[in-house]
């Protein structure tokens, strides 16, 4: 006779606890904030419960790789929001992990999964609430994509366990569904960061690049990427060797020359370095400014952390900026270059002694100033675009480490770099080469890059500028003949100066006609070559060169006396003795794929 009841009243409460599930999911899909879906998550939760219970919502946090309280309801006290459970340690753990829900209803079940929490998790957890009125547990893994993300646990009060399998089923369904809204919290959430992320985005460009527009140059660039990150930033500019801004004391350890090595060091696209910055507190982030491989400068962030993504996009937003800018000083470097270059060829080629004059009065040059030409070329082949870049910061070192009227004009064309040099008052003859040819070669050591370079005679009067280029040009067409680096005198280069536009198959072929008669059969000792070498290397002294040789005289007398059977020469003509001391001079000045005699 009670069944008809009991159906009706159980179909009652099933129709009461669906009812109170749909309106516990209006609820909570109506939220998109994911920290107040979590929140609301607990409370639809105990709503659907019929019994009176204690309800605690915990969430995985993957930084700590370990789950904390995100809400609670009912009487737990404040302990329990310092606990931390890591996967699989206690109730919330092995729910976590296995990915099933489970009902405790018995001590040995509920022992099998608490035994092995930390002696500090249970302090925390027995100081929030006193357990002797819980008879029965149920414990719900939320997941999210296949993955436990929450878990929901159930302390059902009373002296007789109601939880039964229904309300598992029950809770089951609803953590499922559940899932689904915290997926779309996320999404939102995700969305809704790069929405704002672009807005940002675009913000940071519009002001950095009106800046740009407006020509308030580097420094308010950087001022305005430090006032977007909320980090002291410092930026060091490569071309013309200045810092912005200047009082930024915790970058000067890192000089120019060191920033160029490590971006040097570096392989695309992994610019950011990320160094200890000096002390435990920051870190030092450092940024490079390229274009076409080439290093403009170099952006150094200090921050106690990791930079975040909006820190990040604001660095490389200011990093484009920054490039445009440099790139537009770099282009009007080139135009004044240009502008330079016609003043100085009018300067070299003026005929008229007034004229001349008038011209060289605007750089400073007066009839008694002494005055010489540099001319620099790059070694190594590579970008034209980079050597543009490559001029501005040589150029600009070497204005640094000479006084800075000595070099009153300079100018670069593609790998060549021009430069007039003029003697500063107090300097005594020969320091404006010495301290130009030492700026050169720290230049090189520092960049890591090779010169050819000649300097011409200093000189004064009106044909000073043309003579001096005249010679630097003639140098330098020696240090390449030569194929050595690095910077000469005009006046170093002696009789080779009568060589400089021959061609290096002329003089090999001259080296050939005296030394590859001399040459011994296979395997033999090389006795006349070597002896007509020290023979002229001596002055010939024929004492000197027996001496040398380790040979009597009287040996010599007869070796010289083949040579000169075999060359068909005398060492008694003038003309013939020219004729080989040339030979031997060649072939040991020569680079060693002209001399090849000598092998």
């Amino acid at each position: 006779m009670l069944y008809p009841s009991y159906t009706e009243f159980m179909a009652a409460a099933h129709e009461q606890a669906l009812q109170t599930m749909m309106n516990s999911f209006r609820d909570v899909t109506q939220l998109l904030d994911l920290d107040d879906v979590l929140e609301r998550i607990l409370a639809s939760a105990l709503e659907v419960i019929p019994y009176e219970s204690i309800g605690v919502l915990w969430s995985y946090d993957p930084a700590i790789d370990a789950l904390k309280v995100k809400a609670r309801a009912g009487e737990m006290g404040e302990d329990m929001l310092k606990m931390r459970m890591k996967p699989g340690e206690g109730i919330i753990g092995k729910t976590f992990v296995r990915g099933e829900p489970r009902l405790y209803d018995t001590m040995r079940i509920l022992e099998e999964d608490i035994g092995n929490m930390s002696r500090e998790n249970r302090l925390h957890l027995y100081n929030a609430y006193h357990f002797e009125n819980i008879c029965s547990i149920i414990s719900v893994p939320i997941k999210v994509e296949g993955q436990s993300e929450c878990v929901l646990i159930f302390y059902q009060k009373g002296r007789i366990p109601l939880f039964g399998e229904a309300e598992v089923r029950l809770l089951q369904s609803f953590a499922d569904q559940v899932s689904i809204t915290i997926t779309n919290a996320k999404l939102y959430a995700h969305l809704s960061a790069q929405n704002e992320a672009l807005i940002r985005r675009d913000e940071i460009h519009s002001t950095l690049m009106k800046l740009s527009l407006q020509n308030k140059g580097v420094g308010s660039i950087v001022g305005e990427m430090a006032r977007i990150t909320g980090l002291p930033l410092t930026f060091g500019d490569f071309i013309d060797r200045q810092w912005h801004p200047r009082s930024a004391e915790w970058a000067q350890e890192w000089g120019m020359e060191r920033l160029v090595k490590l971006y040097q060091s570096l392989q695309p696209p992994d610019y950011l370095t990320t160094v200890d910055g000096g002390d435990e507190a920051h870190l030092l982030h450092l940024y490079p400014i390229a274009s076409a491989r080439q290093c403009l400068g170099y952006l150094l962030v200090r921050a106690e952390e990791n930079l975040t993504p909006l820190q990040l996009m604001a660095l490389e937003q200011g990093s484009s900026i920054l490039a445009l800018e440099l790139m537009r000083k770099q282009s009007l470097a080139e135009l004044y270059f240009k502008k330079t270059q016609q003043f100085f060829n009018d300067l070299r080629l003026s005929k008229d002694s007034a004229e001349y004059w008038e011209r060289a009065g605007e750089i400073g040059i007066v009839p008694a100033t002494r005055i010489a030409v540099g001319l620099l070329e790059f070694a190594e082949p590579g970008d034209p675009s980079a050597f543009g870049a490559l001029s501005l910061q040589l150029i600009s070192f070497l204005r640094d480490n000479m006084a800075q009227q000595a070099i009153p004009l300079a100018f670069a064309s593609e790998r060549r770099t021009t430069l007039l040099l003029m003697t500063p008052e107090g300097y005594k003859p020969g320091e404006l080469e010495r301290k130009f040819t030492a700026g050169l070669t720290d230049w090189e050591r520092k960049a890591g890059i090779a010169l050819f370079g000649g300097i011409g005679s200093v000189r004064t009067g009106v044909d000073a500028v043309n003579t001096s280029y005249q010679e630097a040009d003639k140098a330098l067409a020696y240090q390449k003949t030569r194929g050595k680096a690095g910077l000469i005198r005009y006046a170093d280069i002696g009789v080779n100066r009568l060589f400089i536009r021959q061609p290096a198959e002329d003089l090999a072929a001259f080296i050939a006609e005296i030394f590859e008669p001399l040459r011994p059969a296979k395997g033999a000792a090389a006795v006349l070559e070597d002896t007509l070498t020290a023979y002229m290397a001596s002055g010939g002294s024929a004492a000197q060169t027996a001496a040398a040789l380790h040979i009597h005289i009287n040996t010599l007398y007869q070796r010289i006396h083949r040579i000169e059977e075999i060359l068909g020469m005398s060492f008694g003509n003038q003309e013939h003795l020219l004729h080989l001391q040339l030979a031997c001079y060649l072939r040991q000045t020569l680079p060693k794929e002209t001399g090849q005699a000598r092998e």
